[in-house]
């Protein structure tokens, strides 16, 4: 494997050969030093007394850029399959001399754990000389740097609590922040680690010659200054030493597994405070979060210290990651250990908010920070659709979802899985699309609501679904009934009224009105009323919107058991004589004639229909009822006297004319017939006029006088009055001084003072005289 490097700057450059006779010049030396394979390279780190070894410590500046990218080409390159934990070592990395790493745990005063943690190299090279600058890396645990990282201020903290020592070539051992030993201290976010620089040496170092550190801290002074240390992840704390050299000391040391790098733990699962004199702080305990809150409160869940203050931080990271952490500092807490603030901008649903307890001494500048608690996700309750309104043959959906926490909402419809339709939410929770395709029935539609973000609008939950079928529609069916009589000319006139005798044509239309909606299993019953008999075949026929008729088979006379009565019945089973569109009809028609017995009666016609609609589901069962009054049919006596008196008749010395006293009732005559001629009334004596008491006998005492003229009415009957009627209206025969019954008398042995005679006259109609 050939070595990535760059061109080396050599200030001393010592080759020493074992077991081969190699020499060359410092060009050729150079040159060596980038083909080494890894094969002599792995033989020179399992022996130190047959090894060779090139050593390059170049003092140029390279920015941790660069330092970072000749890492990753170094743990890129293949590494042998029989060399354990072992990567091509960057060109910067020391790597001739043999290097320890330790750490222990004592007790401090009040039992806290106080960790050293040593590190030391040896020159293993004889004549080596170093003109750049040395720094031992210590890599922390994570427990620990993540208390540090990305915060300046404790990490100077950290830094300048720490103890120990530190001794570099030509040096004894000496305080780890002396002013005069030209040791600098610094901290790298990026790898968690301690960075010891020495300064350069420009003496030829023998071997044995080393750089050590003893550094040490003390759990509490730590605990003192925010940064408190948690129970280690695994069984221990595990540590890294390394020893390496860069042109800027800072931030740039790549810590890599080689003869110079050492791991190790501190042995213990927890560091501990002790007894230690200052406050245990607990992570705060934060209320439920909720879309568009503004206000966060909380509890410390912890007795306070009298000699410390107590505060809240708040870190907010928003879910859309439109923004940096938000951090609200100092939000201070009561006795009781709430805490409460209001934020600059509402909070929405999915953002995270986690806090941190400060308790600052009130006497000094120490104070204890809390681990940082759970994280709290903003929480948001969105009701699904409740309820919609939809049916077939509409283009708008309406429904509710009634919402109870605020926020900005939308509604989706989609149908059949299909295009996707949005509509707003009003704030009473109704909607409304409109402008849909129109609904056949049938449909699947599925409703949503999505709640958004405030800040830009995109979808940040979504309801469960509303799933629902649209029902098809209801047809809406139209019954017409027509009831005809056939008139005297055999023409069909709407029959207000029928007589005995007559036909009758009766006819039901059932029209589907609606569309879209289908019409299906349709069921006709129409009920034949009492007093129609002679009834002819009915015929249905199906009319179709544009006109078309076709005759229809199927229709069944049946009877009612329960009232004895008949119906015609139809019961449609084809999917042909469905109905798809409107204005398509049944027509159903049959004729009969009214009864003679059915005079002053009512034909009622009743006819109910049902069915199902497209889905098969049954529509409400509709009826409707005609009927038309039954006359006779005859040409009749309407109304006739029962009873017609004379009194107070004087003894005539002439034969002289008297009207009548009196008449109970008009003479009063109707030609119902259908077809109407001249009708003759007629009269006749069937009794002549005759003593109540006595035998004595009056023949021919009437006369009827017709237009002034009097007319002796005898045993024959003779016609009094003729007429030819228009209709059925009701003829009264007039009766005045020029028209009418007369007693007409003249002096006669038969006739008798104070005596009371009776007489019987018969009325007699005809449509044809007599």
């Amino acid at each position: 494997m050939k070595r990535v490097g760059t061109v080396l700057s050599l200030c001393v450059l010592l080759l020493f050969v074992i077991g081969d006779s190699i020499r060359a010049t410092a060009d050729e030396s150079q040159t060596a030093l980038q083909t080494t394979s890894t094969e002599n390279l792995n033989e020179s780190t399992e022996s130190s007394s047959e090894m060779s070894s090139e050593i390059n410590i170049q003092s140029t500046d390279q920015t941790e850029e660069t330092i970072n990218s000749k890492k990753e080409v170094v743990e890129n390159e293949t590494v042998p399959t029989d060399v354990k934990e072992y990567v091509a070592p960057d060109p910067r990395t020391v790597s001739v001399g043999n290097s320890t790493l330790s750490s222990s745990v004592a007790s401090g005063s009040y039992g806290q754990d106080i960790v050293t943690i040593s590190y030391d190299y040896s020159i293993t090279v004889i004549g080596l000389a170093i003109n750049d600058k040395p720094i031992i890396a210590i890599q922390l645990p994570s427990e620990i740097a993540n208390q540090i990282n990305n915060d300046v201020t404790k990490q100077q903290d950290f830094l300048a609590l720490l103890t120990g020592t530190v001794s570099y070539p030509g040096t004894t051992n000496q305080d780890i922040h002396s002013t005069t030993n030209s040791v600098s201290l610094s901290y790298s976010n990026t790898y968690n680690s301690i960075y010891v620089t020495f300064p350069t040496s420009s003496l030829v170092l023998l071997p044995g010659t080393k750089w050590s550190v003893s550094l040490s801290f003390d759990v509490g002074a730590m605990y003192k200054r925010g940064i408190s240390i948690p129970a280690a992840t695994g069984a221990n704390y595990p540590i890294r030493g390394t020893f390496t050299d860069v042109g800027t000391g800072l931030g740039a040391i790549s810590i890599i597994v080689g003869n110079n790098t050492k791991t190790g733990t501190i042995n213990k699962t927890q560091l501990v405070l002790g007894t230690y004199p200052v406050p245990r702080v607990t992570p705060a305990s934060v209320n439920t979060l909720s879309h568009l809150q503004t206000n966060v409160t909380g509890n410390i869940q912890q007795t306070q210290d009298s000699g410390y203050n107590y505060t809240v931080q708040l870190t907010i990271n928003h879910t859309d990651g439109t923004t940096t952490p938000i951090i609200v500092n100092n939000i201070p807490v009561d006795s009781s250990g709430n805490f409460s603030t209001t934020l600059s901008s509402a909070l929405e649903y999915g953002d995270t908010l986690s806090s941190i307890v400060y308790a600052r001494s009130k006497t000094n500048t120490d104070y204890v920070q809390s681990a940082s608690s759970t994280l709290r996700t903003v929480s948001w309750t969105i009701n699904p659709v409740s309820a919609i309104t939809v049916v077939g043959g509409a283009t708008q959906l309406s429904g509710t979802a009634t919402q109870t926490s605020l926020g900005s909402y939308q509604v989706k419809l989609q149908i059949n899985n299909g295009t996707t339709y949005t509509t707003s939410l009003n704030a009473n929770g109704s909607f409304l699309f409109s402008g849909l395709p129109t609904f056949q029935g049938g449909e699947s539609v599925k409703i949503w609501i999505q709640g958004l973000s405030t800040r830009t609008g995109a979808q940040l939950l979504a309801s469960s679904d509303f799933i629902r079928t649209v029902p098809y529609p209801v047809p809406q069916i139209s019954l017409v009934q027509t009831i005809e009589r056939r008139n005297a000319q055999g023409n069909w006139e709407s029959a207000s009224s029928v007589v005995t005798g007559q036909t009758v044509r009766y006819t039901l239309t059932a029209t589907l009105i609606n569309q879209p909606a289908t019409w299906m299993n349709q069921q006709l019953k129409s009920s034949i009323p009492a007093g129609l008999t002679q009834l002819s075949a009915a015929t249905l026929t199906k009319k179709s919107a544009a006109g078309v008729s076709t005759p229809v088979l199927g229709v069944q006379l049946l009877t009612d058991t329960n009232s004895n009565t008949q119906y015609w019945y139809y019961q449609n089973t084809l999917a042909a004589n469905n109905f798809t569109e409107a204005n398509t009809s049944f027509i159903l028609q049959y004729t009969g004639v009214v009864a003679d017995g059915a005079v002053d009666q009512t034909l009622a016609f009743l006819d109910t229909i049902n069915g199902s609609d497209g889905g098969g589901t049954a529509i409400p069962t509709q009826s409707s009822i005609a009927s038309t009054t039954v006359k006779s049919g005859a040409l009749r006596f309407v109304q006739s006297p029962t009873q017609i008196s004379f009194t107070k008749i004087p003894i005539p010395n002439k034969t002289t004319a008297y009207s009548p006293s009196n008449i109970n009732a008009p003479l009063v005559i109707a030609d119902g017939r259908v077809t109407k001629s001249q009708w003759h009334l007629l009269v006749r004596e069937s009794q002549a006029m005759h003593s109540t008491t006595t035998s004595k006998t009056v023949n021919q005492a009437f006369a009827y006088r017709k237009s002034g003229v009097d007319y002796p009415i005898t045993t024959l009957a003779s016609e009094v009055y003729a007429y030819t009627a228009a209709d059925d209206t009701n003829v009264q025969i007039p009766w005045n001084q020029q028209n009418g019954l007369f007693l007409k008398i003249g002096p006669d042995i038969n006739i008798n003072v104070n005596e009371a005679y009776t007489a019987e006259l018969q009325w007699i109609l005809s449509d044809t005289p007599i």
